[in-house]
């Protein structure tokens, strides 16, 4: 049976690991790498599950292109094999990684450009409680006083421009929320638009190599 290689992990890996870790943290920024952590281990169980749950037809296949003819497990086409399955694994994480990148990004300027998250959670919360009278609910937890102590708190902006911000957000929102929602849509098409293409190729890389390894094979017996 063929011995699986040794994981290396480069030390200037470690090291830009460690500097974002160590940047968070420096700014106190402690809920961002938390949320860092959480989209890893995230991304992590999306991509063993999806590699995992892939046709059984093509596993098989994979598995049978360690066989030669005669039944003999072959050691080079077991590690082509073991490749082409990290290859799907560093696909899926390289389309994740994106997607989380997008997501993050776009939460951490709402949260530090349009309204903190704090807020962003009474909103869903006055949504859920009375959706008639979404603005009534909203007032009765008194945004209006929050998000203009955060915006002195967090910018230099007369009182006369927070006002008018905050006027804007009132009228935006559905936009905003619109956008949101386009956001996750797209990156849900994204991602299955990738599994299903990396899946193609993995099939065809599959079928190419169990075709060469069947005329090797047949000439090898011929001889």
């Amino acid at each position: 049976m063929a011995k699986h290689s040794k994981f290396t992990f480069p030390l200037s890996a470690l090291f830009l690991a460690i500097a974002p870790i160590a940047l968070l943290f420096s700014r106190g920024l402690s809920f961002w790498f938390v949320l860092l952590i959480a989209e890893l281990f995230a991304i992590y169980a999306c991509v063993e599950l999806l590699t995992k749950r892939m046709p059984a037809a093509l596993r098989t296949q994979s598995k049978a292109n360690c066989y030669r003819l005669d039944g003999t497990r072959s050691h080079r086409r077991s590690s082509r094999e073991r490749r082409s399955l990290r290859k799907i694994r560093s696909d899926l994480w390289a389309v994740f990684l994106i997607v989380a990148f997008i997501e993050t990004g776009g939460v951490f300027f709402i949260h530090t450009q349009v309204f903190p998250l704090s807020l962003a959670t009474e909103v869903v919360s006055a949504l859920r409680d009375d959706p008639a009278d979404f603005k009534g609910a909203l007032r009765q937890r008194n945004i209006d006083d929050k998000f203009f102590r955060w915006s002195r708190s967090s910018s230099t902006s007369s009182i006369h421009d927070i006002d008018q911000q905050a006027r804007l957000l009132w009228m935006v929102w559905p936009v905003i929320l619109l956008l949101v929602i386009a956001t996750l849509v797209a990156c849900v098409a994204l991602i299955r638009y990738a599994y299903l293409r990396t899946l193609r190729e993995f099939h065809q890389a599959v079928t190419k190599r169990a075709t060469e390894y069947l005329n090797l094979d047949t000439s090898r017996l011929q001889e």
